[in-house]
């Protein structure tokens, strides 16, 4: 699931639930079309509800860090649960995306 808010021209995308090869075709559409539709200068990725994530979340992240990259946006990464720390954590992603 994915629930978002502006603020100060920072997009703020909570993700919860399973990411997995399953269900990142949609997410991946939903954060495209954010990236697309809205004005923001900072965009925080919030994993706190996130109770499993494989490497089709971690190529999910960075499919959308690029793109962001590209558009010269700063990409952070907010809350994040237990399981989603520790594949952020192993997967390198905290090397290029800061936690706030």
């Amino acid at each position: 699931m994915l629930d978002y808010t502006l603020t100060y021209r920072t997009l703020s995308v909570r993700l919860t639930g399973e990411i997995d090869h399953a269900n990142a075709p949609g997410l991946r559409l939903q954060l495209d079309n954010l990236i697309k539709s809205l004005k923001f200068d900072a965009f925080v990725i919030d994993l706190k509800g996130v109770t499993f994530m494989d490497s089709t979340a971690v190529g999910l992240i960075m499919g959308r860090y690029k793109k962001l990259k590209e558009l010269g946006k700063k990409v952070s990464f907010g809350n994040t649960s237990p399981e989603a720390d520790k594949v952020l954590r192993v997967s390198g992603l905290y090397t290029i995306i800061n936690k706030m």
